[in-house]
């Protein structure tokens, strides 16, 4: 058997393992540990392990140790082996250590130069490699305090391409800048950019006043699957430019892209990930379609949403320009960022260039994986939530974006989300936080709590889905489970439910409360995740179509006029169908497109939604966000299957009772013997309403039944 060493790892600041491949005989051994190849360490062997076909040997290390160095193990009778220094990101004094919290990494233009920063510590060297003239160049980098390494780059650099060269544990990674504000095609190399030529007006006197998260209504869609279908004439589908086209129809001459978002009458359209995604090649993104829940570059925008991804400018302009677009016409954007797990830690940049520490993983070194999509971030470690944090501010500084919907929130820490909210909300009050406060762990690795909703009183500036409505309203939705109907499908088993979830679930009523503010209760009964509206309601109810589209109508307003906030996925409001698929996130455009076509065939429907929206405006109580304020306004009675929802105040000019029917019995009955004193001029004696929701302005200050 040869004798070979197969790992020496340090196991703490004193200490480090040999494990050994060796004939089990051999009982004498003799190693020295030299830093940077020549200066011998004083090291001591103190314990020997018997293993499978050889040894595993522990000794103390009774020299300083320091990072930044090569450490090689050599002997006579073995191989030469380099120290893996990975662990020490775990050991005591780390993050004191080597915490950096200046503003200057990643590539920092200037006229005259450009100055390089990486932050990596557990590194021996690195190397920044550049082109000019087409010609590949490589410098050393100087290695600095906190573990940070820097170059600075003599001359105008503006639209230089560059990476790293790490050299770590004998082995040489190349790597893009993780803090690079732009690249090249398929974010292969890096670009310097110089900010002060990018700016572009994103007209933010345009927008409307936001004072709470309840004048928003949010319209979720993807820009390739808004853009992408033959049925409209955007010349630019697929494409950031195509989804602000102007003037542009389907062939029955509706609106389509932004003039038909316009029309809906939304506050917010929130963009799935723009930030660069792992799985989309952007020069064939035809053959790898992907929603982008698989984060590679948390600075860089996706680059087969531009028309040159080659040009690391072009994807800002074009994005920049769509923000402005979309101000222009009133409309806020928000962002679906993914900053809970990678798709693969094995092909990550981070864990490239500072092994395990940027990802959660067990006593062992097993990466977890809480989100079942890949390996979770560790939000809570310094230097994680920094990237996090600099990734965002950059992002709302650099873009004029609105918000952020964070994807699968509950995975990181409520003191990164705090943090977050705190630096954002300083430099724009009306943005909007929310994400999905899912319960998937208890504490953080560092025993700091969850952004869940279990957590939502130590979130007070956070929005979180609530599935709940979905579940009592539509029905579950789950992956496997269809059959369990909400109220608007007929179970009148949650009558009693639609209660609880109509004032946002701000009530310990049939469930306990979730949510100190109706400000914190997103409502939806469909986001891209799960099955459509239309797929649920024919999977369930089994009926035509015509009675489904008309169910639709039910749900969409009854969504519409719900206390929280309204979530609305594109083209639920026409029916839009899976073909009964659940999770299409990479099945390809004829899953996921705005289909053209229906909106043609049902822009009845559109206008209708259109409609409740400016309802749901020009009725105050909306505005409401005290939970204690709505309860002592808002009252119900039950007549038949349906619910009567009467709201009231003699604070308010107007009461209103929304009624909601959802049986497919039509339902007759006198509002005359309740609202008689309050009508002055058409008293009709009997309303008639059947499979849809309907308001009755009252003009009065006080309502009582």
């Amino acid at each position: 058997m040869e004798n070979k060493v197969l790992k020496v790892e340090l196991i703490s600041w004193r200490e480090m393992h040999v494990t050994l491949q060796c004939n089990a005989s051999l009982t004498y051994f003799h190693f020295e540990l030299l830093k940077d190849g020549d200066k011998p360490m004083g090291v001591r062997l103190f314990d020997v392990h018997p293993i499978s076909n050889g040894y595993l040997l522990k000794y103390r290390i009774d020299d300083f140790f320091e990072l930044g160095h090569d450490y090689l193990l050599v002997s006579r009778d073995f191989n030469v082996a380099h120290l893996d220094v990975s662990k020490a990101v775990d050991f005591d004094g780390f993050d004191e250590g080597f915490t950096y919290t200046g503003k200057d990494l990643g590539a920092t233009y200037f006229y005259d130069r450009t100055d390089f920063a990486l932050w990596a510590p557990l590194a021996n060297d690195v190397y920044l490699k550049y082109f000019e003239n087409g010609e590949r160049k490589l410098v050393k980098m100087r290695r600095s305090d906190k573990g940070v390494y820097r170059y600075s780059l003599e001359g105008d650099r503006d639209g230089t391409l560059y990476s790293y060269i790490v050299y770590l544990n004998g082995a040489n990674f190349e790597v893009i800048d993780p803090y690079a504000k732009s690249a090249n095609t398929n974010c292969k190399l890096g670009a310097v950019i110089n900010l002060n030529k990018i700016w572009v007006d994103s007209f933010m006197d345009f927008l409307p006043p936001l004072r709470n998260y309840v004048d928003a209504t949010i319209y979720e869609l993807n820009v390739r699957d808004f853009t992408i279908h033959p049925n409209s004439n955007i010349e630019h589908k697929g494409k950031f430019k195509g989804l602000v086209e102007p003037e542009r129809v389907t062939r029955g001459n509706n609106p389509a892209g932004i003039d038909y978002i316009e029309k809906l009458g939304v506050s917010h359209v929130q963009l799935l990930p723009v930030q660069k995604i792992a799985t989309i090649d952007e020069e064939n993104p035809d053959k790898t379609y992907n929603w982008g829940y698989d984060p590679y570059h948390y600075f860089v925008l996706e680059g087969s949403y531009s028309t040159n991804p080659e040009d690391p400018y072009s994807r800002i302009f074009e994005f920049k320009k769509l923000v402005r677009e979309f101000h222009k016409r009133g409309i806020r954007v928000n962002l679906d960022v993914v900053y809970n797990h990678v798709y693969k830690v094995e092909t990550s940049i981070l864990n490239k260039i500072t092994p395990y520490y940027f990802f959660r993983h067990d006593k062992d070194y097993k990466f977890s994986n809480h989100s079942y999509c890949g390996n979770d971030i560790a939000s809570e470690r310094p230097m994680a939530r920094k990237l996090i944090i600099d990734s965002l501010m950059f992002i709302l500084k650099t873009y004029g974006v609105d918000g952020f919907r964070f994807d699968l929130m509950g995975l990181l820490d409520a003191t990164t989300m705090n943090e977050i909210a705190r630096v954002t909300k300083e430099y724009k009050k009306e943005i909007m936080l929310y994400g999905e406060g899912w319960h998937m762990m208890d504490v953080a690795s560092d025993g700091s709590k969850m952004a869940n909703m279990d957590n939502a009183d130590i979130l007070p500036d956070y929005a979180f889905f609530n599935d709940r409505y979905r579940n009592i309203a539509r029905g579950s939705g789950g992956n496997a489970k269809l059959d369990d109907n909400g109220y608007l499908l007929m179970n009148n088993d949650h009558f009693e439910d639609f209660k609880y979830i109509y004032q946002g679930s701000t009530v310990s009523y049939t469930l306990p409360m979730l949510f100190n503010s109706l400000n914190q209760s997103l409502n939806y009964v469909e986001c891209h995740d799960n099955a459509t509206l239309y797929d649920a309601i024919e999977h369930s109810t089994k009926d035509d179509e015509k009675e489904i589209l008309q169910r639709i109508k039910l749900i969409n307003k009854s969504l519409i006029l719900s206390f929280g906030i309204p979530f609305i996925h594109a083209g639920q409001e026409i029916g839009l169908s899976k073909r009964g698929e659940h999770n299409t996130y990479n099945m390809g455009d004829k899953y996921n497109w705005f289909n053209y076509d229906v909106l043609d065939e049902r822009y009845e429907l559109s206008l209708s939604f259109a409609n409740y929206i400016k309802q749901r405006k020009d009725i105050p109580y909306f505005k409401i966000t005290s939970p204690s304020e709505l309860d002592s306004l808002i009252s119900y009675k039950q007549v038949d299957d349906s619910m009567f929802i009467y709201l009231s105040g003699e604070h308010y000019k107007d009461s209103f009772i929304i009624a909601i029917n959802p049986s497919k019995n039509t339902i007759y009955y006198d509002f005359n013997v309740e609202v008689e004193q309050f009508i002055k001029k058409d008293k009709t004696s009997q309303k008639i309403y059947t499979k849809n929701a309907m308001i009755f302005p009252v003009s009065c200050k006080t309502f009582k039944y």
